[in-house]
């Protein structure tokens, strides 16, 4: 049990970066309200995200490339 609540709060954790990510670029509670943390029968654990509008994950995709253009590993 002591496996799953960690799990949980890993979740709840990523969940809550994810949404203030996301509000600070202009997402708004609207759009983030899907967003929920969850665990897997294994203990692993995931941020259930929903639906995205199209603006938005299009915004994520740039943020992501950007922030991954120095990377040299391909690891």
């Amino acid at each position: 049990m002591r496996e799953w609540r960690d799990a949980w709060d890993r979740a709840q954790h990523a969940t809550d970066a994810l949404r203030e990510a996301l509000d600070g670029m202009g997402a708004g509670a609207g759009r983030t309200a899907r967003l929920r943390p969850t665990v897997s029968r294994k203990g692993t654990a995931w941020v259930d995200v929903g639906q995205l509008p199209a603006y938005l994950a299009e915004r994520v995709a740039e943020v992501i490339r950007a922030g991954s253009l120095g990377r040299t590993d391909q690891s």
